[in-house]
């Protein structure tokens, strides 16, 4: 029995999405069908903390994959409607997207239980659904949503994850790193309260068992690329996929910044993965994915380019004459 047919203990329907402000709502109105006649659903679910969270779904007529997204920190799914709608229509999947606790219309407050307690609770409404999680759902954790979407994939089956501008652990946005032999580094926060780090990503990363496409910006001011370059190293090979290493963007342009690039490369990670198999990545047009040493390499070389770039020639510093 589907959860929709559960009733309000676990699911709750609404016939249609009316947003707050008049212009959303007006834009909304009149906006023409998409071309594949995406339709956007939504729901309310009781999660195991029972708060209740609000789910878009969005579908998309023929497709068989599903994106489950968890989104970043200072947004909710009202917010990216349009972009959801655009994203759904031009990859031909379905997506459903979230708010957590506390976030949008949602119940409750935030909290790292909260968050995975609210993730938990979509897969289930999918897979109750009919949807299969192992062939048909990918997770797309976006910044803060990455750590959502680490936990469940380290818990749940899944056809691939997603992580775009992921952290390594939330003491680890807010700390620089540093070595053990120095004095940041040995009473740096991360060590001194490491049982206490919340989302550790870089921990669960290594039990990922489907493959791993990492999105990241060269110049994200807010969690560093560092933080993906490491996160590759710790993936385990048999899951790393080509990362998508954008030079020169930040942490909240990712597809503005090229969104042709963007497209096909998500549009090829989601090829490959219904490929399956060890051959799809010979098969599919994905390149292969380079060494975790390679990586690291070229983001140095990146952020060396951008040293050279900031510092100003000799002749234009002057001197004491």
């Amino acid at each position: 029995m589907s959860v929709a047919r559960q009733g309000l203990s676990r699911c709750a329907r609404w016939p249609q999405v009316i947003f707050a402000g008049e212009e959303m709502q007006e834009a909304v109105r009149t906006m023409p069908p998409t071309p594949a006649k995406v339709q956007a659903d939504v729901h309310q679910l009781l999660t195991r903390n029972k708060e209740r969270i609000v789910l878009f779904h969005f579908t998309c007529p023929g497709a068989q994959t599903t994106l489950l997204w968890s989104h970043g920190n200072a947004m909710d799914v009202g917010e990216m409607y349009f972009f959801f709608l655009q994203l759904a229509d031009r990859l031909r999947v379905n997506i459903a997207a979230y708010d957590y606790s506390g976030y949008g219309g949602s119940s409750g407050e935030p909290s790292e239980a909260n968050v995975y307690a609210d993730i938990l609770a979509v897969y289930d409404f999918l897979e109750a659904g009919g949807v299969q999680p192992q062939t048909q759902l990918v997770l797309y954790g976006q910044s803060v949503g990455s750590a959502p979407s680490m936990w469940l994939a380290t818990r749940r089956p899944v056809c691939g994850t997603i992580l775009h501008t992921p952290l390594l652990s939330g003491l680890r946005v807010l700390i620089k790193p540093a070595g053990c032999c120095t004095l940041a580094g040995c009473c740096s926060p991360t060590c001194v309260f490491g049982l206490c780090d919340p989302f550790p990503n870089m921990s669960r990363i290594r039990r990922v068992t489907c493959p791993v496409l990492l999105v990241h910006g060269t110049a994200d001011q807010t969690v560093d690329c560092s933080h993906s370059i490491e996160l590759y190293r710790r993936t385990p090979e048999a899951f790393r996929r080509q990362p998508y290493i954008i030079k020169g963007a930040g942490h909240d342009n990712i597809v503005e910044f090229d969104p042709e690039a963007y497209f096909v490369t998500i549009s090829n990670f989601l090829q490959s993965l219904a490929m399956g198999g060890a051959a799809a990545a010979a098969a599919s047009s994905l390149p292969p994915p380079p060494t975790a040493t390679a990586l690291a390499e070229l983001y140095e070389s990146i952020l060396a380019e951008y040293a050279a770039a900031a510092s100003p020639p000799e002749s234009a510093r002057g001197g004491r004459s």
